[in-house]
């Protein structure tokens, strides 16, 4: 009798975690959190946001890059050399209601048929980085 309650409960639980799964499978969006990273921090002593990102998986071959939200949105596309990349770029004057409201972006061609595009937020030195939000056209 109590082998077959233990056998009845590891049964049902499977069942649950199988149905899980097959609800809310993993999105390909969510690989790519331990390959890529992708940096936006402010340097007080230059004035200046300095953005980095790299791509362990070297794939990463061509991008776009744009600081939204200020007088003059910064756009500036190019090729990824040794999949990754840093970019110093500086400011006029800061935003008045914070770094929430500059967003940085960015655009890659992944593995020459793929799209990657990422969003993060600009930090200072000594906070620790917000999350990167993924998204896929694939």
């Amino acid at each position: 009798m109590i082998a077959s309650k233990n056998f009845l409960t590891i049964l049902i639980a499977t069942i649950a975690v199988s149905a899980v799964i097959i609800i809310n499978p993993i999105s390909d969006d969510e690989a790519y959190f331990g390959y890529f990273t992708f940096d936006a921090v402010y340097l007080k002593n230059d004035n200046s946001v300095l953005i980095t990102f790299s791509d362990e998986t070297e794939k990463s071959s061509f991008a776009i890059l744009e600081i939204l939200g200020m007088e003059k949105t910064f756009h500036k596309e190019f090729e990824i050399t040794n999949s990754s990349f840093s970019q110093l770029v500086p400011l006029d004057k800061l935003p008045k209601y914070g770094w929430k409201t500059i967003p940085v972006t960015l655009e890659i061609t992944y593995d020459e048929f793929n799209t990657v595009k990422m969003k993060t937020e600009i930090h200072d030195e000594d906070q620790i980085p917000p999350g990167i939000i993924f998204d896929s056209d694939d």
